[in-house]
């Protein structure tokens, strides 16, 4: 057994073998309660609703999660240790949202973000100098305000900035500043028409 973790250790770190030791004991914890721990130990969260398969790479060290949130089933968060991740109240990530958070991304209050989509604050570096696969992601924040929907499918891509009140049509790319209480489609997303009463 001692040869056994020393190998685990050796190749995969004692970071790494902390954090599976840590899995481990929480998964023989039983489902109901495994996911109760997992939003307090990943989210730092103890009222967050967590479904299940929910899948979580990397811990963020800067993460602040609002009263009533929902991650829905097989939703997967990648983040990295440096990142802020921020939501609000009454937060929904329906079912396979996928969220990587490189840097910094802040989600208001009663927002609802629809099943398959990415919300993603780093993209590849494709300039034609060297390799792109090597190459450093480039980054920017992602700014979600207060009662906004996002529909189904949708790319929120780095450097965007959702002001409240948006309603984002189903499988709309999302890069750059959505106007408050405005309704937008497309790839690129593009204001359809405002919310507002005339």
């Amino acid at each position: 057994m001692k040869e056994k973790l020393g190998n685990y250790v050796q190749r995969f770190g004692a970071y790494n073998t902390i954090r599976k030791s840590v899995h481990v004991v929480l998964r023989t914890l039983g489902k109901v309660h495994f996911r109760k721990i997992k939003a307090i130990f990943y989210f730092k969260s103890s009222n967050l609703i967590l479904g299940r398969h929910v899948k979580i790479h990397g811990i963020a060290n800067r993460i602040t999660m609002g009263k009533c949130n929902n991650i829905y089933d097989y939703s997967i968060f990648h983040f990295n240790s440096e990142c802020h991740f921020e939501t609000g109240d009454h937060v929904i990530f329906s079912y396979h949202v996928l969220v990587t958070c490189e840097h910094d991304i802040r989600i208001g209050n009663y927002v609802q973000i629809g099943e398959f989509t990415s919300i993603r604050d780093s993209t590849h570096n494709y300039s034609v100098e060297g390799n792109m696969m090597g190459s450093e992601d480039k980054k920017a924040p992602i700014r979600i305000g207060n009662n906004v929907w996002i529909g189904r499918g949708c790319l929120i891509c780095e450097g965007a900035i959702i002001e409240d009140g948006v309603v984002v049509g189903a499988n709309s790319v999302v890069k750059g500043r959505l106007l408050k209480d405005t309704i937008y489609a497309g790839a690129p997303a593009k204001a359809i028409k405002s919310r507002l009463r005339n």
